[in-house]
């Protein structure tokens, strides 16, 4: 089943693999004993059903008319998937590709607060539902699998006992600028969900060493009140300096840094050259911290440290792990605390 077919592009790859039989009509008998689908939107319906017939055609090539479209196909049909509880709990198995909008007002919803993606929604619905058995072959939006945001919703699925790999598969398509992953998500107790690990877990990673927080500065939110601080903002502090003092001052009340520390920029893209990109700060006075920059405070309090940090920063070692465990256009803290800790060679 498809739970959220759209025009039928899951389906129809799958039909691609399904056996011919002596005429279409006897072919077409089969295939809709063995596909479902279920979508809003009546057009989509008979669409998804034309384009089966035609696959047939084309595969089998079979001239027979075809008297009444909508009486073919009879398990894929108009309807909402989060409605369709019986039917969602009774396929072997689904092929899912959800709506990847944003959802205002999320009701009934443990694991959320607010804005939410569709997708999320849907697939926490589907695991819920479903036989438990019934394996997803899944394409999904990278933030459900890295976003800091959706931590509870991925502990959420990991409590309904599912498990899944990934594959990080780029942008959507030239005209969607999302970038996606596949899964395949079966029942398990495996551990945590999406989660991929480079390199072994006892490996020493940046954590270990550092202490990560996001900068408390959010320029447009907070009022220049307080006492004067240092400060500095990702446009303004050069990129893989080893020792940048900074010289801008603006009041602030709020949570600020001593220095040495370093920072690494949160915007960051798998079509970056570097994705973490970083700068040592030093200085004798606190330092306020604009939000789009990540701190990293040495638990040595060493600045030598924070200069190896930038190297291991710097290394293919790490562009190759974050393109590998992030695709989200941000980064967190959780995911730079997580970083291996790999000095390349000199």
């Amino acid at each position: 089943m498809d739970p959220t077919c759209g025009i039928g592009d899951l389906l129809l790859a799958y039909a691609e693999h399904l056996p011919l039989e002596a005429t279409l009509h006897q072919t077409l008998v089969t295939w809709g004993e063995q596909l479902s689908g279920i979508d809003l939107d009546a057009d989509f319906v008979r669409l998804t059903k034309a384009r089966l017939v035609l696959l047939a055609r084309l595969r089998g090539g079979f001239t027979g008319k075809i008297d009444d479209i909508d009486r073919i196909f009879p398990q894929i049909r108009v309807g909402d998937m989060v409605q369709a509880k019986r039917e969602v709990g009774e396929p072997d198995g689904f092929l899912f590709n959800p709506p990847f909008g944003i959802v205002k007002d999320v009701d009934e919803c443990t694991w959320s607060a607010g804005s939410t993606n569709a997708a999320a929604l849907f697939l926490a619905e589907l695991v819920k539902h479903k036989k438990v058995s019934a394996p997803i072959s899944a394409i999904l939006p990278e933030v459900l699998r890295c976003g800091s945001r959706y931590a509870a919703f991925r502990t959420h699925l990991e409590n309904l006992g599912v498990w899944g790999n990934y594959k990080s598969l780029g942008r959507f398509d030239a005209w969607t600028d999302v970038d996606v992953f596949s899964t395949l998500i079966v029942p398990s107790q495996k551990g945590k969900i999406w989660d991929n690990r480079c390199g072994a877990q006892d490996d020493i990673r940046v954590g270990d060493m550092f202490r990560v927080h996001v900068g408390a500065v959010v320029p447009h939110r907070h009022p220049k009140k307080g006492g004067w601080q240092r400060y500095i903002c990702a446009k303004t502090t050069p990129k893989w300096s080893d020792e940048f003092e900074p010289s801008v001052s603006r009041r602030f009340s709020g949570t600020v840094f001593k220095p040495p520390f370093a920072v690494v920029r949160r915007t960051s893209s798998p079509s970056d050259r570097n994705r973490a990109v970083a700068t040592v700060i030093v200085g004798d006075r606190t330092v306020a911290v604009e939000n789009h920059l990540l701190v990293l405070l040495p638990m040595d309090d060493n600045v030598e440290s924070c200069r190896r940090l930038v190297q291991v920063l710097a290394s293919d070692a790490t562009n190759t792990f974050l393109n590998a465990e992030i695709r989200c256009r941000h980064l967190t803290t959780g995911i730079v605390a997580q970083i291996p800790w790999v000095v390349p060679d000199d």
